[in-house]
């Protein structure tokens, strides 16, 4: 708080002066406090949801059904959001997503992941896609024999770069797959690189889709 009123003060001063040191020195003491708060949030995980949104901590009985868990033809009761947990967990990755848990009217916990910077459009549609794959599988007789379908999980769309994913419990994302494998044999980054590098000297300028192939 007084770096904070050190940089106001600065920015007062330069309103009277018009000398651009002070503003330089405010920029340089703001700079300062958020790289001591991108430290302090680097660190977090876990938030409280009295302090993100208390108006969600206190609601009860929602009138809302559970994300994912509604499906028109269905004869089973609609189960709708009991509250939410006051406690929110950080997931230690790139864009820092949030495990949301919610307490269904049925008695049942149910999590989902908040993630932001991102669109989650497309992966709705492949949900889609996969569940109309199940359907034929159900209506084929061989593969209905042999119990054939695809896993799918709620994707649910709250923006243009936010959205929630229902949560897999007991399931390893491909990232921590690879991580413990290279792990496991020793194997460093540097060397994945060297190998792209004699496969294609000029490996960085390729598109995603081309270095997968």
């Amino acid at each position: 708080r007084r770096e904070l009123q050190e940089a106001h003060a600065h920015i007062l001063r330069f309103q009277e002066t018009k000398d651009r040191a002070d503003t330089n020195m405010a920029w340089q003491t703001y700079y300062k406090v958020f790289q001591k708060i991108q430290k302090q949030v680097a660190g977090l995980s876990h938030l409280d949801m009295q302090s993100v949104s208390p108006k969600l901590l206190h609601d009860r009985c929602l009138q809302l059904a559970v994300p994912g868990s509604y499906t028109p033809d269905s004869d089973n009761a609609v189960v709708t959001i009991n509250r939410f947990s006051p406690s929110i967990e950080v997931v230690a990755s790139k864009h820092r997503p949030r495990i949301l848990q919610m307490l269904g009217s049925d008695g049942k916990s149910y999590q989902f992941l908040l993630k932001g910077h991102e669109d989650l459009k497309q992966d709705e549609r492949v949900m889609q896609l996969f569940g109309l794959i199940n359907n034929l599988l159900e209506r084929h007789s061989e593969a209905a024999k042999m119990y054939l379908s695809i896993t799918c999980f709620a994707v649910v769309p709250l923006s243009a770069n936010s959205g929630l994913i229902e949560w897999v419990p007991r399931c390893d994302t491909l990232h921590s797959l690879i991580k413990m494998y290279r792990e496991s044999r020793y194997v460093q980054l540097s060397v994945e690189y060297q190998l792209m590098r004699s496969m294609c000297s000029r490996c960085e300028e390729l598109s995603l889709l081309q270095k997968v192939e």
